[in-house]
């Protein structure tokens, strides 16, 4: 009898299309997800209720995410560590992915796993011609579950050597100790950056004429789509605009809880 497998992936969105086509290829494995994103934050350590106190101050998270994501944490780890047979799926083209596994690879010692690396992955994508051609995808999240189970990518997977544990650790701790507000990619790598990494990318998009918040922030992400260093959700590229208006380098008038009800400009001088 196969020994029931548990797949580790870093995103909600992931482990939706890891269940769905795994229930389509008619495989009862198990899915869990790491929904913390390391990429911003303190990391040393890596502890739930400290990083949310720091996203309140710094980026103006809501406080009722803190309690949620420490219950959630607790049992991703209680689940990762009793499987008997762990597959991890990550992309060091992704700075969630490649923060979450190397996360993982320090919490985990040494218990037996496998990995599905999928940084160089090409999948065949039908173009709007009716042509085929191959792409380098990005994360798992990308795919839909149909290109996961007819590529079969779980038949990917690979041990990861005791080698390539110790650098990673090696890697992790460093970055631990630098314990800065940011981590990006860069290249195949992950290093750490400053508060300030997405100001300009804001400031850039602002004109002395009113604009929302939201649309600033849309404008923002549409435009770094493609550049691996920028990834960026709205909340955080939202936490950031608000602490530019506190420190009154843009004028700004309306609700300040919601990007919404917020309007910014630069200021007259």
């Amino acid at each position: 009898m196969r020994k029931p497998m548990l797949h580790i992936v870093f995103g909600e969105s992931a482990a939706g299309t890891l269940r769905l086509a795994l229930r389509q290829a008619g495989r009862d494995d198990t899915v869990s997800s790491f929904y913390d994103n390391l990429s911003f934050g303190p990391i040393n350590p890596p502890v739930a209720i400290e990083r949310a106190a720091w996203t309140r101050t710094e980026l103006y998270f809501p406080e009722e995410a803190a309690a949620a994501l420490d219950d959630t944490l607790d049992q991703f780890w209680h689940m990762a560590r009793l499987a008997q047979k762990r597959v991890v799926w990550f992309s060091r083209r992704s700075v969630s992915d490649f923060c979450g596994f190397l996360e993982l690879v320090s919490q985990m010692g040494r218990k037996s796993y496998q990995v599905v690396d999928l940084t160089r992955l090409e999948i065949a994508y039908r173009t709007r011609e009716g042509e085929t051609e191959n792409r380098t995808i990005f994360t798992l999240a990308e795919l839909s579950p149909d290109q996961v189970r007819e590529n079969a990518l779980w038949d990917r997977s690979v041990p990861l050597s005791g080698d390539e544990r110790r650098r990673y650790r090696r890697y992790w701790q460093r970055l631990r100790r630098e314990n800065a507000p940011f981590r990006v990619v860069d290249g195949d790598a992950v290093i750490s950056t400053s508060i300030e990494l997405y100001d300009n990318m804001l400031l850039s998009r602002l004109t002395a004429e009113w604009s929302r918040a939201a649309c600033i922030i849309a404008d923002a992400i549409a435009g770094s789509l493609g550049d691996t260093r920028y990834q960026v959700g709205d909340l955080v590229l939202f936490g950031r605009l608000r602490k530019l208006i506190d420190a009154g380098r843009l004028d700004a008038r309306g609700d300040f809880a919601t990007m919404r009800g917020t309007e910014v400009r630069l200021p007259h001088r």
